[in-house]
Order: C-alpha cells, then structure tokens, then sequence
C-alpha cells in the first residue's frame, strides 16, 4: 500500500510539473537579447565556434568551456579599451609601420652603420 502511495503522489507531482513546465512560451528574440543584456551567465547562441574565440584559444593551448570564454570576452573588451584610450601612441606607432621589402632595402643600403661594435674594441 506504501508503495502505491508513493507511485501515485510521484504521478501527480509530475502531472502538474509537466503541466506548468508546457506552459512556459518559447523565447522570442526580444526576450533572447534582454537575456543577453542583463543576465551575465547567458552566452550567445554558437559561442562555441565564434571564430576570434577559436583562434584566440588555440594560440593559448584552452579548452572550449563558458571559463575561457568570459576570459575571451575580458581579453578583448581589454584590447578594444587599450586602442580607445592609447590612440595617439597608435598613430604614432602606424606611421612608422614599415613593410618587410622597406626595410630589407634600407638595411641593404645601411648595413656599414649597422655593423655590431662590442664595447672596448676600436678599428
């Protein structure tokens, strides 16, 4: 007789689980990005396979979990900060971006001024 309590008060319990848990609607769109919004837990659909994740996890050796994603998402939000707030040494920097056949040639054309003098030797 016990057990046949316990079998029916488990079917209830489910029967008016499921019912509540048939009512809950699908999410739209509008609640998905409110999601995305205001709840830090919830990552995007396909965050898997984002391609500047793949390739920033593989130069590090990580595996794909929600961890070395949030540390992806801090790595870059880092970088995108470091180019807004440092823009002027950017600039700086840019103009001085040389390709590899420039300065090939101008190490050609200098290669006497370049020559490595230990200190203490005199020619």
């Amino acid at each position: 007789m016990k057990k046949f309590v316990k079998v029916l008060a488990m079917a209830l319990l489910f029967g008016f689980c499921a019912a509540a848990w048939a009512e809950q609607p699908v999410m739209n769109r509008g609640q998905y990005r409110k999601n995305l919004i205001y709840n830090k837990n919830f990552l995007p659909a396909g965050w898997q396979y984002e391609a500047g994740y793949a390739i920033w996890r593989m130069n590090r050796n990580l595996q794909v979990n929600r961890h070395t994603y949030k540390r992806y998402k801090n790595d870059r939000a880092w970088h995108s900060a470091m180019q807004r707030y440092y823009r002027p040494q950017q600039i700086a920097l840019n103009t001085v971006d040389w390709t590899v056949e420039e300065l090939a040639l101008f190490l050609r054309q200098h290669q006497d001024y370049l020559k490595f003098h230990p200190a203490g030797f005199e020619d």
